[in-house]
């Protein structure tokens, strides 16, 4: 009796974790954010988001125009989903001087590119970047590679030297 009821609770016990890992997210990893800017709008803000809408914790403040060095600082940190999947990208772009009531929102669906880290909890790097046409993407940069000028994913534009205008795709 004993036995039969063993053997019950463990073949109970295996449905539902195997429920469980089929409902579970494909692998996150932890993340900062940057934004770069190949267009001449100022975007006061950008949230990420997963593809259903809720949000991850994250954003980007304040991206630069192309003409003004196309750039933005570094938000620290959450979790999102990693290659291959998608996330939302809500933005808002004015002017210098608009009021926010003026401000302009766009939204995309964007699957992210790059490369997953080894270690998912290392710590990695999202690059937003904006192009005309409101055009974006979104690469992680994996927590355990090169955030420097060495490494050819990482844009020119937060680097000295000359300026580089990225295409979308590149």
């Amino acid at each position: 009796m004993k036995e039969s009821f063993l053997i019950a609770v463990i073949a109970a016990m295996s449905i539902l974790l195997a429920g469980c890992a089929t409902g579970q997210p494909r692998e996150w990893v932890d993340v900062s954010t940057r934004g770069t800017n190949y267009t001449e709008d100022y975007i006061y803000n950008v949230s990420i988001r997963i593809a259903d809408g809720q949000r991850t914790g994250i954003g980007i403040a304040r991206v630069n125009e192309f003409s003004r060095g196309g750039t933005s600082g570094n938000e620290c940190c959450a979790s999102i989903p990693g290659v291959g999947q998608t996330i939302k990208v809500i933005w808002h772009v004015g002017g210098r001087q608009e009021d926010e009531s003026q401000w302009r929102t766009y939204s995309r669906d964007v699957v992210v590119i790059g490369a997953m880290p080894r270690n998912t909890q290392k710590h990695s790097v999202l690059l937003v970047r904006f192009f005309p046409d409101r055009e974006i993407e979104a690469e992680l940069l994996p927590g355990d590679g090169d955030f420097g000028p060495a490494n050819p994913r990482m844009d020119r534009l937060f680097f000295a030297g000359p300026r580089v205008m990225r295409h979308k795709g590149e």
